[in-house]
């Protein structure tokens, strides 16, 4: 398996029209299968990490144009006006530029975190009432699916936490690409690098601080956009508290199959497993349980 992936990065990194026409390939099967989007800004974070982000941003600019003219010759989608990928790739590269840069995926992750504020940010003030626009845009969505209605979301309160449930799946799709344009670099050049670093992945002290004073203050402006932010930092805080366990583990010298029941609390009960591990994320902004563990663990 990991000859099939590193085979799968040389490729990548072999010329820069592969890196292009894989990207673009990736994002417009993402517009039937949503989870390809993510492997094509993977791709343009492997360019950025190892080569820049002038490089990867070649990529991105010349991929687009590709995946644009693909995108018109496809039968229209109701509520999607353009490929999803074209939302994750400027994201991932300025995070992929600051990775490079800081060799730290706690900054990246703060650079994701300042995207996800912009978007929420800018939502709110293009269209006044959040709750309305994505009641029109379901609507729309669901418009050729028979028996679907949005009333199923009304009811149970969905609706008010629809454009909060985005922010916190943008967020996890810029994150997951980047986290695997990094594995697949390590594959490639660092074998083993990539656990050491997401292992030791934490966010500076004072983002816990301006996020519940920004929560605690849009509060005071509007109650939904308290929750969108608040869904977003948890969402940020849940890749520390992955990387707090997954550190645990590798410290104690335990294997990795133990965070199976973990994973599967995130697929089976979301909204479990993301605040447990927001929560341990951000509890360990201030106690770091991977170094009360190693001070304990002379071995």
């Amino acid at each position: 398996r990991e000859n099939t992936v590193y085979e799968f990065a040389a490729f990548i990194m072999g010329a820069r029209w592969r890196a292009v026409v894989l990207a673009s390939l990736f994002a417009l099967a993402g517009v039937y299968f949503v989870p390809m989007v993510i492997v094509s800004a993977a791709v343009i974070a492997l360019v950025t990490l190892r080569n820049g982000w002038v490089e990867g941003a070649f990529v991105l600019f010349a991929a687009a144009v590709i995946t644009w003219g693909g995108f018109m010759t496809l039968p229209p989608r109701p509520g999607f006006p353009f490929p999803l990928a074209f939302a994750l790739w400027l994201p991932v590269i300025v995070a992929a530029e600051v990775l490079r840069r800081t060799y730290s995926q706690g900054y990246a992750l703060l650079a994701v975190a300042a995207f996800m504020l912009a978007y929420v940010a800018v939502v709110h003030s293009l269209t006044g009432d959040v709750v309305a626009f994505w009641e029109q845009w379901l609507q729309q969505a669901v418009a050729n699916v028979k028996g679907a209605t949005v009333e199923g979301f009304k009811r149970d309160g969905t609706l008010r936490l629809f454009n909060g449930l985005v922010a916190m799946l943008y967020s996890a799709s810029v994150v997951s690409a980047l986290l695997l344009g990094r594995w697949l670099q390590a594959i490639l050049y660092y074998p083993g690098g990539f656990q050491k670093e997401f292992c030791e992945l934490r966010l500076p002290r004072m983002m816990l601080l301006g996020a519940v004073l920004l929560v605690w203050a849009a509060g005071y402006v509007n109650k939904i956009l308290m929750v969108d932010l608040l869904m977003v930092a948890m969402m940020i805080y849940l890749f520390q508290g992955l990387a707090v366990l997954h550190g645990m583990l590798v410290k104690q010298g335990l294997t990795g199959f133990l965070m199976v029941p973990v994973y599967g609390l995130l697929i089976f009960m979301p909204q479990y497993g993301v605040m447990g591990l927001a929560l341990l994320g951000a509890i360990d902004t201030f106690i770091d349980f991977r170094r009360r563990i190693q001070a304990g663990n002379p071995s």
